[in-house]
């Protein structure tokens, strides 16, 4: 079953003007991108130039902007301005990401079993636990 996040996906995508929603960025989409951005597109114009959504248009910028702080030392105010986008708008994704990063981090993470491994392979593992533990229980 599909989750909410892949029906949107699925609607996006069948709309023209966010037909490339969740589709990897190509370079030269980063590049028209950042002109247009120069340029004072606005948001709602850029996503539709783009296909996609306003939300990713915005997350794009926010994470580029993250990414010249940390390379180029710029400062919050500077990467803000170079985007077009307000401090708060970069700190309040800062926040969500680190709200996410900690959930992700408390999941219980479930071994994977490896391919090559059969049921009845399984099977014959339990039984054979289920022996030892047998024969410890009526020592």
């Amino acid at each position: 079953m599909p989750s909410r996040f892949q029906e949107m996906l699925k609607t996006q995508r069948q709309n023209q003007e966010t037909s490339r929603a969740g589709l990897k960025w190509e370079s030269d989409e980063d590049d028209k991108l950042l002109t247009m951005v120069s340029q004072g597109v606005s948001l709602v114009d850029i996503a539709k130039s783009l296909q996609r959504t306003e939300g990713s248009i915005k997350t794009r910028l926010i994470v580029y902007a993250l990414n010249k702080m940390e390379k180029e030392n710029l400062s919050l105010e500077q990467v803000a301005e170079l985007v077009k986008l307000t401090t708060k708008d970069i700190t309040d994704y800062q926040e969500r990401q680190a709200i996410r990063e900690e959930r992700k981090s408390k999941r219980v993470k479930t071994p994977k079993r490896p391919s090559n491994i059969t049921n009845n392979d399984l099977y014959d593992y339990l039984q054979s636990i289920d022996r030892k533990l047998d024969s410890l229980l009526h020592r």
